[in-house]
């Protein structure tokens, strides 16, 4: 047994040596001194050395000396020479690297992860200090355009159920998976680790203990339940990465197929090492895709197959047309498997060239991404629906992944999505055509001028119903610049210079620094950040108007009701908004009242934004442009004032003539509502010389908001379903606001709030009926507490300290 352990201890550290070298022989002269500089300077902890942060900060790696190259490093960095020595008591077990570092999956801008596995005796102070530590490093390494992720490790986080949760997991962020996955995150450390300095880890299976080996626990029996958090976390990541994390999400859908007797990358590694093949074909990102390939074939789906082919290929980032290129260790095994997939060469250059790739393509492939990750999702959810939502999986972090994927994977056809870019630098177009398509009652974009030989061929990069969404999506995603023209194709091809001025000031408006969204953004009910209002963009009856603007303003006429005809000159509204969980929306009204119904559209959001909203007016018309936006302008503004100057108790009023009918707009506490008042002319009048008047409500009684806590009715938000819990001696009040803000409640008895929050989730995860269409639109958790005498509604889980994190 001491033999064979040995044995396994050798061909271990055989394979690591083997993995650091393709590691270095990849990276550029400076990188690889990066990389050797990074167990040195957590051993090291000096004054002058990046990353130093006090004398009480621990350091020392486990039997770590430096080598000749790490110590010349130094040099090359301008850091001083340390003197070698051992620490007594090592406060670190192992620096290690994990992902795609020296595997197929290793590209010229790939980051380094690495893990950094901790005495167990330190204290939580002793680790923040560590943490602290690393941040400044990955700060010093990006200076040096090497990325560098450092995650603190507790050795007995995987294998031991008594670690707390704050030693064991740290909160779900951009760059961590907190709870959302755990044996099987172990799993892809143990097939992909590089020993950097300290401990061999004992990654073979049924490893036993050793002082001299690190153990972090047995992945051979993963629990079904927890391929659901893990899903759930690559379909983030691919937020990002979509190539990247596709391959990750079919690989658990092949494991999962093969459940409970799943051959994991990390054995097959294992088998291939022990059986003394230490070739390009024993490689965990390689092994990663044979994995899925052999699923897929077998399920005979060659469309997901090609498909997934393109991602491995693309996430190599070697580029098989260009011939002078270095051949590092990959380049043969992966001309021959390019070989046997039968790709043309047009092919393979348009994937070398991705960097160049135009809107239409990333567009499509974006579209296929999401196709196919989503419907592997579906899968695991049907694979993981029989078992309970995974013990350890905060409930919290489920509630802020599935919203974040809602905001991002929302079937609303109002959204507009962004294009991720993947690896285009630019996407700017100089000609952009709209068509209108009759038979499928939708606009389409073309990036061409608008002659008719330019579409023979072309494929539409963006569709919608919306003319207007067209724009903006365009804008949004840098297809569309300050020095594009835009025309609009119909009877005969024109320059339509109202789209290109129109998109011109639509681009100023769009800042992709506002799409900052927090952790507290997501477990709140969205509001409004920022509207811009787009006025007759579809249409524009002031083109026919013989009036004279001058007189317009000289008589402080009213654009709703001009002249003798009383026209009102507003014939379409399309309104683009951004809110608190960094979604983009595009709403179209047209119409004699649009104005009123674009007005009862924005106003919830609005009273929940208080005033840190920007709104932005941008007039499409021929003529009265600066009438429309100083008109409506001011009328938003109003309406913003108003609205939060309701009480529960009482409705404001103001009147507003549109067309030939006089309509007050009443503003209460649930929002806004407009009504015609030919039959009161009494009221009229006093509106007349109020221009604003406050209404008592004595109806109140009938209304069920009247019935719960005033909180709840300041937290209701469309399109979000919200429970509100408040533990009480008669047992658990339960308030339930739907999608529409239909008001439910009951009290229930012998549970409390964790509880029932586990029992509503795994419902709505897995038991909802339509879950193909809500998919991630599970709902938010407030608990109702007395703070100081008034009752707050607190977002369940998440902590004052993480509450202002990105997410």
């Amino acid at each position: 047994m001491i033999n064979e352990q040995s044995q396994f201890i050798e061909n271990a550290e055989r394979l690591n040596r083997i993995r650091l070298a393709r590691a270095l022989a990849i990276l550029s002269p400076l990188k690889r001194d990066l990389l050797r500089l990074i167990p040195l300077l957590f051993h090291y902890h000096r004054a002058g050395y990046p990353g130093y942060n006090g004398s009480m900060t621990p350091s020392g790696v486990f039997n770590y000396v430096p080598s000749e190259s790490e110590l010349a490093a130094c040099d090359t960095l301008d850091l001083v020479k340390p003197t070698q020595h051992r620490v007594k008591q090592a406060a670190i077990e192992g620096v290690y690297s994990m992902g795609s570092m020296a595997s197929f999956g290793q590209n010229p801008k790939s980051d380094i992860d690495v893990w950094l596995v901790h005495d167990r005796l330190l204290t939580k102070e002793e680790c923040r200090l560590l943490e602290d530590k690393s941040s400044l490093l990955t700060g010093w390494f990006a200076q040096y355009g090497l990325e560098v992720n450092i995650y603190l490790v507790h050795p007995e986080q995987f294998s031991k159920a008594s670690i707390s949760e704050d030693e064991s997991l740290h909160p779900i962020g951009q760059e961590h998976s907190g709870s959302a996955q755990h044996w099987l995150l172990l799993e892809e450390f143990y097939r992909s680790q590089i020993c950097l300095a300290g401990k061999t880890v004992a990654w073979w299976p049924n490893a036993q203990r050793a002082d001299e080996l690190l153990y972090l626990g047995d992945v051979s029996h993963i629990p079904a339940s927890e391929y659901f958090g893990a899903s759930l976390w690559q379909l983030y990541k691919g937020l990002d990465k979509p190539h990247k994390a596709l391959l990750k999400v079919l690989l658990l859908e092949a494991y999962a197929t093969e459940y409970p007797d799943t051959l994991l990358v990390s054995e097959k590694v294992w088998q291939r090492t022990i059986d003394g093949d230490f070739s390009a074909a024993n490689d965990a990102y390689y092994l990663l895709y044979e994995s899925i390939e052999a699923y897929l074939e077998k399920q005979q789906d060659l469309s997901r197959l090609e498909i997934v082919r393109r991602c491995f290929y693309l996430k190599c980032g070697i580029r098989l047309s260009e011939f002078e290129q270095a051949k590092d260790w990959r380049y043969h095994k992966l001309r021959s498997l390019v070989d046997s997939w039968n790709w043309s060469q047009s092919l393979i250059d348009t994937l070398d060239h991705c960097d160049d790739w135009h809107c239409g393509q990333l567009q499509w492939f974006n579209e296929q991404l999401n196709e196919l990750m989503l419907g592997s999702y579906q899968t695991l959810i049907q694979f993981a629906s029989t078992n309970k939502l995974n013990g350890s999986f905060r409930l919290s972090e489920l509630g802020l992944l599935t919203r974040k994927l809602h905001t991002y994977f929302s079937a609303d056809t109002q959204q507009i999505i962004s294009l991720n870019r993947l690896w285009s630098d630019s996407i700017a177009e100089p000609d952009l055509t709209i068509i209108y398509s009759h038979n499928d009652n939708e606009y389409c974009l073309y990036r061409c001028p608008p002659y008719s030989r330019n579409f023979i061929g072309q494929r539409a990069v963006y569709r919608s119903r919306s003319k207007a969404k067209l724009l903006a999506w365009a804008a949004l995603n840098g297809v569309s610049t300050q020095v594009t023209t835009w025309y609009e194709f119909a009877n005969g091809s024109g320059k339509s210079e109202y789209l290109t001025t129109a998109a011109k000031r639509l681009i100023s408006f769009f800042d992709l620094k506002e799409r900052r969204v927090s952790k507290m953004d997501l477990c709140q009910p969205w509001r409004y950040k920022k509207l811009i209002l787009l006025l007759n963009f579809n249409s524009d009856p002031t083109a026919q108007w013989q009036g004279q603007e001058i007189m317009v303003d000289y008589m402080n006429a009213n654009i709703f009701s001009l002249g003798r005809r009383q026209q009102n000159m507003l014939a379409s509204i399309d309104i683009i908004s951004l809110n608190s969980w960094g979604e983009w929306h595009c709403h179209h009204y047209e119409g004699e009242v649009g104005i009123l119904n674009a007005l009862a559209f924005i106003i919830p959001g609005i009273r929940l934004a208080a005033e840190d909203i920007s709104i932005e007016v941008i007039s499409c018309s021929a003529k009265l442009k600066s009438q429309f936006e100083r008109t409506v302008t001011g009328l938003v503004q109003r309406a913003v004032r108003l609205s939060l100057q309701v009480s529960s108790s009482s409705t404001l009023v103001y009147p507003l003539k549109v067309g030939k009918v006089q309509y007050g707009i009443f503003f209460n506490s649930k929002g806004m509502v407009f009504q015609d008042l030919k039959d009161a002319k009494a009221f009229y009048q006093q509106l007349t010389m109020k221009k604003v008047i406050e209404l008592p409500r004595p109806d109140l009684g009938n209304e069920p908001f009247t019935k719960i806590p005033d909180v709840i009715q300041d937290f209701a938000a469309h399109g979000a379903i919200q429970y509100f819990l408040r533990q009480s001696k008669h047992g658990l009040d339960v308030f339930v606001l739907n999608e529409k803000n239909e008001l439910n409640h009951y009290v229930q008895q012998g549970a409390n709030v964790d509880e029932l929050v586990s029992q509503v989730s795994h419902h709505h995860a897995f038991e909802e009926p339509d879950t193909s269409t809500q998919r991630f639109n599970l709902p938010q958790f407030f608990r109702l507490i007395r703070i100081d005498g008034r009752l707050r509604a607190i977002p369940f889980g998440v902590s004052v300290d993480e509450a202002e994190m990105d997410f």
